[in-house]
């Protein structure tokens, strides 16, 4: 049986109050309203308003329909109760969420995006101030860097380094654009100089060169054009004379260069060649007593020989030496080895040879070693007076580009070529066309 009751009060508050007092917390508010409240007994007061709150006690106010749905709702729930009660804890989140709801969960990314944002949301205000601070804490902190203190030194050198990029960019530009200056017709011949190790200028001036010297029909037989161009090389050769000793003059040659580069058996292959060969009245004189082996071996071949062989180590023992050997036709002088770097040894040297009279003094070299090099070595024994080159170890090079280019940028000419280790044979005098040869890859060695 229902109970219904209006109260008045001057709020709405205070009504409310008023019905949960004396109805109780199941009291439902059926209707409120504002109503004008009791006349003031003085004439200039306004006259309050009240609000009234009619509410009553079993009182149906849901439809049937939504009766209906909330007993199907408390029997599924029910069931789904009884369900979860008999499954594991780890399978119970999966059995809970039926197909449909996933693929209602899978047909709205936002409603699923939502949730998680808004749990965030909830739980930031307690967590980050924990996780500020513990990121705060292991952060690295930001040092700032020391003073740079000016140091004139490194700013000359950073010019200096920013000149030389600039030089070299402009070389490269330089040497592109000359290499797109060759014929077409030429090209071939132009890359075989650069495998060589041609220097790239002197490729370049040969190619100009044999374009001006060469007639058309020429130019197109690479036959042609190759014998044009060995002929082109073998000019710009420097070879001098091998040693042509006079009966009754006697001629005193020395051999100088750095280490290890076939001195010895250089002397050794001439020697056996004068004397065995030509019959030449000869000794050997060696100053190479930093070497004892050097000593022996050169020993060795001359009582294989059988030359007269001195060892001296001063000037005064040189021309000693020199005077016992006047009645003979040559003389070769073995000496020790110096590094370019060694200042000390090369002044010994020319000390030397400004004591005892030397004929012809020829720089050895090894042509393993790159060009610039062996430029290096010619310049640093320029003191011990060279008047020709020997160069050795043929054998041994790659290529024989750097003939030419050590014959043009050395001011020496090449009086002997050595093309391995067998004495007497592995020498030959220098001789411009097959070093052209040589060069083209159109002479083996022997």
């Amino acid at each position: 049986m229902s109970d219904v009751r209006t109260f008045k009060a001057a709020s709405m508050q205070e009504a409310l109050t008023l019905v949960r007092e004396e109805m109780g917390s199941e009291a439902v508010i059926l209707q409120t309203r504002q109503i004008p409240g009791r006349k003031s007994l003085l004439p200039w007061s306004r006259t309050q308003e009240e609000f009234e709150i009619t509410a009553g006690l079993g009182i149906e106010t849901r439809t049937p329909a939504a009766l209906q749905n909330q007993k199907r709702s408390t029997s599924a729930g029910s069931v789904l109760r009884h369900r979860a009660s008999n499954l594991q804890p780890e399978n119970r989140d999966r059995e809970t969420v039926s197909q449909p709801q996933k693929g209602l969960r899978e047909k709205s990314p936002a409603r699923r995006e939502t949730t998680p944002r808004r749990e965030a949301a909830y739980s930031q205000p307690a967590e980050q101030p924990r996780f500020r601070q513990r990121f705060e804490e292991a952060a690295p902190r930001e040092v700032p860097p020391p003073p740079k203190h000016f140091d004139p030194t490194e700013e000359f050198t950073e010019k200096l380094n920013a000149i030389q990029e600039m030089l070299e960019s402009l070389d490269r530009r330089t040497r592109s654009h000359r290499s797109t200056d060759v014929p077409s017709e030429l090209f071939h011949i132009y890359t075989d100089l650069i495998d060589a190790e041609v220097d790239e200028s002197i490729a370049h001036d040969l190619i100009a060169k044999l374009k001006e010297h060469a007639s058309p029909e020429q130019l197109k037989d690479s036959v042609a054009s190759k014998a044009l161009l060995a002929a082109l090389i073998e000019s710009q050769l420097d070879c001098s004379v091998p040693i042509r000793p006079v009966p009754g003059q006697r001629k005193v040659v020395a051999l100088v260069g750095p280490t290890g580069v076939g001195k010895t058996t250089t002397i050794a292959k001439l020697a056996a060649n004068f004397r065995l060969r030509d019959n030449i009245k000869m000794g050997l004189v060696t100053v190479d007593t930093y070497r004892i082996a050097a000593v022996e071996q050169l020993r060795t071949y001359a009582e294989i020989i059988d030359l007269p062989m001195k060892v001296v180590s001063t000037p005064k023992e040189m021309q000693q030496a020199l005077d016992e050997m006047v009645g003979l036709d040559l003389v070769l002088i073995d000496t020790a080895g110096r590094s370019p770097s060694d200042d000390l040894k090369i002044q010994e040297l020319e000390s030397l040879f400004c004591e005892v009279p030397i004929d012809e003094v020829s720089l050895v070299m090894s042509m393993t070693s790159s060009v610039k090099t062996l430029e290096a070595i010619a310049q640093r024994f320029q003191v011990a007076r060279p008047t020709s080159m020997i160069l050795t170890k043929l054998d041994e090079a790659p290529v024989m580009g750097s003939l030419l280019t050590l014959s043009q940028n050395v001011k020496l000419p090449v009086r002997y070529l050595t093309t391995g280790q067998d004495v007497p044979d592995d020498i030959e005098p220098a001789n411009a066309a097959r070093m052209a040869r040589l060069i083209l890859g159109e002479d083996q060695l022997r």
